[in-house]
């Protein structure tokens, strides 16, 4: 049977919106409407380039050059969304792993899994390049050169963590004798682990690991070749029974006009390119984006899903808090209630 159509919201984390009260309302309002996920991002340090430009909460009108950076961290702000929500799954898009321990992260996430009542979700990441204004390596002196080969040997560590009685694991970049780490993640074997990115040897983490993807700037006529692609990979290297969660972190403005809509993303999609490792043009960002009237959006949201995409990581662009929830009222309404959501 097909799998059916979810959809999530990305919290605010960062920028002058964010913060406790924010992802309160955020989280409890998402689980309300019935959203499947609701998601995080992570960093550590975070500076005002980023905070100007990487622009994941809110949108670029509400951001002045001489405010503080604001971002809060991923798995406390989880911990904190799992006691004020019952049913919506808790997401990371995407852990950056090559700077953290892992045993501590693996014991935080069995945490915050518990906490949840086995509701995380485990996106990861390599990590950002420096062409994205990011300095997270250099001030955590975690080098960049060996990331991808840290990240593969950070989640062997973490899943013997997870699935061992007794633990114990020796790798190139962690190790650790016998020892016992519980409680154990309510999810079994351990939570879904999802990828995000589309570099190589990102596609290739995911296809050795992951049960779902979660990229970002991908187009709907993208999608079946990348898919084709990331099963191929798995059947080469014995896991071709994966049944693949293919999602999309999407940047969505809504509205009943289509040029209220994009008067009100006009300027945060003109910043986009300049806060991004990738630096995607304007013109990929909007044709890899949701954005017009409610019309509009349902024929976009049903472009990705016939192209394959089963999951949206929804990270709508909004002016305040309240306009945050209007457009989640409208997308639920509007477009979720046409894909069986």
């Amino acid at each position: 049977m097909e799998r059916q159509v979810e959809f999530g919201v990305r919290l605010p984390v960062q920028g002058p919106l964010s913060g406790p009260a924010s992802m309160k309302a955020v989280a409890q309002r998402a689980e309300a409407l019935g959203y499947d996920t609701v998601w995080v991002s992570d960093f550590i340090d975070w500076n005002r380039q980023q905070d100007r430009y990487h622009l994941s909460s809110g949108a670029a009108e509400i951001v002045s050059e001489d405010q503080v950076p604001l971002y809060h961290e991923a798995l406390t702000n989880l911990a904190y969304v799992a006691g004020l929500t019952e049913r919506v799954r808790l997401g990371v898009a995407v852990l950056c792993l090559p700077y953290r321990n892992p045993i501590v992260a693996a014991k935080q996430i069995s945490n915050v899994d518990v906490l949840s009542g086995g509701r995380f979700l485990l996106g990861v990441g390599p990590g950002g390049s420096k062409s994205g204004h990011n300095s997270n390596f250099e001030v955590l002196s975690v080098p960049r050169s060996d990331k991808y080969p840290r990240m593969t040997d950070y989640m062997r560590a973490m899943l013997a963590i997870w699935t061992q009685d007794v633990s114990s694991y020796q790798g190139p970049f962690i190790s650790f004798p016998e020892a016992e780490f519980f409680p154990k993640p309510i999810q079994k074997p351990h939570p879904p682990i999802w990828g995000g990115g589309w570099a190589p040897r990102s596609i290739d983490f995911l296809a050795e690991f992951c049960t779902g993807w979660l990229p970002g700037w991908i187009t709907a006529g993208e999608y079946p070749a990348r898919i084709e692609e990331i099963r191929a990979l798995a059947r080469a290297k014995g896991r071709g029974d994966v049944d693949f969660v293919i999602g999309t972190e999407i940047f969505a403005a809504i509205d009943r006009t289509h040029e209220r809509a994009y008067e009100l993303s006009r300027k945060t999609f003109a910043a986009l390119p300049l806060g991004f490792q990738t630096n995607p043009p304007e013109e990929k960002i909007r044709r890899s984006s949701l954005v017009g009237s409610c019309e509009e959006v349902r024929e976009q949201v049903g472009r990705f899903v016939d192209s394959g995409v089963r999951h949206f990581e929804l990270k709508f662009i909004y002016h305040h808090i309240g306009h945050l929830l209007e457009q989640m009222q409208m997308f639920r309404e509007e477009v979720m209630a046409g894909f069986g959501a």
